[in-house]
């Protein structure tokens, strides 16, 4: 009878943890493994990132974005969960995209995410693309089905290039913001705007939706 008890018990409080995984309070399911999960002395290194990024892009001074390290890119690839950004201040285009990102990111209460999922992890791409070193070439590796080939056939990381990615999976990507901007230098129209702001919403619930 006592045997019959305890087995009861364990399976109930099984079920009860496995119940709570996915609620909005708890942490979430499968998004970093104890050896990756974001502590706060983690995001404390990010502490000024925010303001850094605003002198950077034309967002808010509370923005979401973190300057992610290369170990940190990796460890959402490989098992994480959040979007990736790769891009450099001197592209036009990523001037027009983050700002629409982070309007998306908040609409979609990203915020209220822990860990990685409740920011944005932003990788400036241009030093390692120009070396085509080690750091580029894995993360390739990592993309290369969603990359578009350059003129010999290579697949290579233009920008902005956004990565939604679920549990170390890739569920989609954006690259560039929409095709009726024909000067990338100009501000997006009002219906450019709301053109990409839904499109980085769709992404964004289909990372959602992908991790629970």
């Amino acid at each position: 009878m006592k045997k019959t008890t305890i087995i009861l018990a364990v399976g109930f409080a099984a079920l009860i943890i496995g119940l709570s995984a996915c609620g909005s309070g708890g942490a979430d399911v499968g998004s970093e493994s104890p050896a990756l999960s974001v502590t706060e002395d983690i995001l404390a290194s990010h502490e000024n990132d925010a303001k850094h990024f605003a002198e950077l892009y034309p967002v808010t001074q509370d923005n979401p974005y973190i300057f992610a390290t290369y170990d940190e890119v990796i460890s959402v690839l490989e098992s994480g969960t959040g979007i990736i950004v790769f891009g450099f201040p001197d592209c036009p285009r990523c001037q027009n995209a983050f700002p629409v990102l982070e309007k998306a990111f908040y609409e979609m209460n990203l915020d209220k995410r822990a860990g990685y999922r409740g920011r944005i992890l932003y990788y400036d791409i241009f030093d390692d693309r120009d070396a085509h070193n080690e750091r580029y070439q894995t993360i390739v590796s990592y993309l290369e089905d969603h990359l578009t080939l350059d003129d010999s056939g290579n697949p290579r990381i233009y920008v902005p290039d956004i990565y939604f990615v679920a549990i170390g999976k890739i569920v989609g990507n954006h690259l560039d913001t929409v095709p009726s901007v024909e000067d990338p230098f100009a501000d997006l129209t009002l219906e450019q705007e709301m053109e990409l702001l839904g499109i980085y919403k769709d992404l964004i619930a289909k990372m959602e939706a992908a991790c629970c």
